[in-house]
C-alpha cells in the first residue's frame, strides 16, 4: 500500500520540505521553519551540518498514487557520538498523516539505515544540534508555538510509543507576564553581585558591532555553558556563520545583555528575540513574495518576546549572574516596550530547577508546553540513559 523513496534529487528534497507545510495547512498553531533554510540544511552539497560533522538521509513515504503521506530524516551526529563515546542516531523531521502504518514504515526504514551504519540506539526528535528544533510536543497543543520550535499533532505521541520508544528527557516551556521585577530589592541585589565579582554590562553600539567584535567569544561561552546538557554538540565555524546569517535580522540590542569582567571578557550572555511566529505562520515559512514584508512589520510591531538563550561561564555559575542578565533586559523592556503582552521561554530541561525558579519567583508564570525526547535500543541491549544536568 505504501512505499518508501530515499530523497536523492533536488525535486524530492523540495517535496520533503513542502510536505510538512501541506500537512499542517489550516492549523492555526503551526509555525514553519524558513523554507530556504530547511532546503540548505538538508542538501548534502550545501549543508553546514553534513560531512565530517554528521551524516543524514531523508525518506519520503508515498501511497499507490504516488501521493506523499509521510517523511522522516535519519541523522548520525559524529560530533555527538565522539563526545559521548556512543553509537546513536537521531530521528528528525518526522511527519505523517494519521495512519500508523505510514509511521511504522518510515521508522523501520530510518532505523535500518542506522543499523547498517553500526548504530545501537536511536533517539529524537532531534536536529543536527540543540539550536535546531527538538522534542516531540506532548502537552500544549492549543497554542501557537514559538518561531524556533516545532508543532506536532497529538497522535504523534501514540505513534512513538506504539513503536517501542520510551521517554529519555522532557523539556518544559513557560509563558510569563512582565509584571513583577526590577523592584528596588532586586536592583540592590544585582548591584551587590556586580561589585562583588567585578562584572558590568557591555554597552552594545549596534548588532553589526557586536557580531564583529564578540561573535566567537559568545559562541565559545555557549559551547562551554551548554556542554553538559542533553543532546548538545560543539558549534563549528561553518554552523556559527550560518546561524548568524539566519538570526541576525531578529536581534535587537535592547533585548540582549552581555556581562563582562574587568578584562572585558564575557562571563554571561542573554538574548531575547522579538517573536516572528505569527508572521512565519502567515507566510508559511516562505519569504517571497510577501513573507519579508510580514516579518519586517512584526519586528517593528512585536508584542510577544521569546527567550532565545542564556549562558554563563562555569566559574560564574550559581553567583547571581543570570539574575543580573534578566534584570537588565526586563528593565529595558519595561521602559521601552511597555506594550509587551508576555514572554515565551525556550526549552528548559524538566530537572533544570535553577532556571525555572527564576521564572517562577520573579514573574506571573505558567507552564504552557512539554516536549519529549524518546529513545529506543536498536540491538536489544539496555540503554544507558542521559540524565538532566542543572545549569544557570
Amino acid at each position: 500500500m505504501y512505499n518508501i523513496i530515499p530523497v536523492k534529487t533536488k525535486k524530492q528534497l523540495k517535496q520533503f520540505v513542502q510536505f510538512q507545510l501541506d500537512l499542517y495547512k489550516g492549523c492555526e498553531y503551526f509555525v514553519p521553519p524558513f523554507f530556504g533554510d530547511e532546503l540548505k540544511a538538508l542538501d548534502p552539497k550545501k549543508s553546514v551540518y553534513q560531512g565530517e560533522d554528521a551524516d543524514c538521509q531523508c525518506f519520503l513515504c508515498v501511497d499507490e498514487n504516488q501521493n506523499i503521506v509521510g517523511r522522516i530524516c535519519a541523522i548520525i551526529s559524529h560530533q555527538y557520538n565522539e563526545k559521548n563515546n556512543e553509537k546513536r542516531m537521531r530521528i528528525s523531521r518526522f511527519d505523517s498523516i494519521e495512519d500508523f502504518e505510514v509511521a511504522k514504515l518510515l521508522f523501520e526504514t530510518a532505523e535500518n539505515w542506522g543499523k547498517e551504519r553500526g548504530m545501537e540506539v536511536v533517539h529524537g526528535p532531534l536536529g543536527f544540534n540543540d539550536l535546531e528544533r527538538e522534542g516531540l510536543l506532548i502537552e500544549g497543543f492549543d497554542l501557537l508555538t514559538t518561531f524556533n520550535s516545532q508543532y506536532y499533532y497529538p497522535y504523534y505521541k501514540e505513534f512513538f510509543e506504539k513503536l517501542g520508544y520510551a521517554k529519555e528527557v522532557d523539556w518544559l516551556e513557560f509563558r510569563f507576564k512582565l509584571t513583577s521585577t526590577c523592584d528596588d530589592r532586586t536592583a540592590k541585589m544585582c548591584d551587590l553581585v556586580s561589585k562583588r565579582y567585578n562584572v558590568r554590562e557591555l554597552e552594545i553600539k549596534n548588532i553589526n558591532w557586536l557580531v564583529k567584535n564578540y561573535y566567537d567569544e559568545i559562541f565559545d561561552l555557549l559551547d562551554e555553558a551548554y556542554s553538559s546538557l542533553y543532546g548538545t554538540v560543539p558549534i563549528t565555524k561553518r554552523v556559527r556563520d550560518s546561524l548568524i546569517s539566519q538570526f541576525k535580522i531578529v536581534l535587537n540590542k535592547d533585548l540582549i545583555s552581555i556581562l563582562v569582567d574587568e578584562n572585558n571578557k564575557i562571563v554571561g550572555v542573554g538574548i531575547i528575540f522579538p517573536s516572528i511566529a505569527q508572521s512565519l505562520h502567515d507566510c508559511n515559512g516562505k519569504l517571497f513574495p510577501t513573507g519579508w514584508t510580514k516579518i519586517l512589520h512584526e519586528l517593528k510591531n512585536f508584542d510577544v518576546i521569546e527567550m532565545a538563550l542564556i549562558g554563563v561561564k562555569k566559574e560564574y555559575q550559581d553567583k547571581g549572574i543570570t539574575a543580573i542578565i534578566f534584570h537588565n533586559i526586563i528593565g529595558r523592556i519595561k521602559q521601552k516596550y511597555s506594550h509587551i503582552k508576555y514572554c515565551e521561554t525556550n526549552l528548559q530541561l524538566e530537572d533544570n530547577y535553577k532556571v525555572q525558579q527564576l521564572f517562577l519567583k520573579a514573574f506571573d508564570t505558567q507552564q504552557v508546553r512539554r516536549r519529549r525526547c524518546y529513545y529506543k535500543s536498536l540491538n536489544g541491549k539496555e540503554v544507558v540513559l542521559h540524565k538532566c544536568i542543572e545549569t544557570q
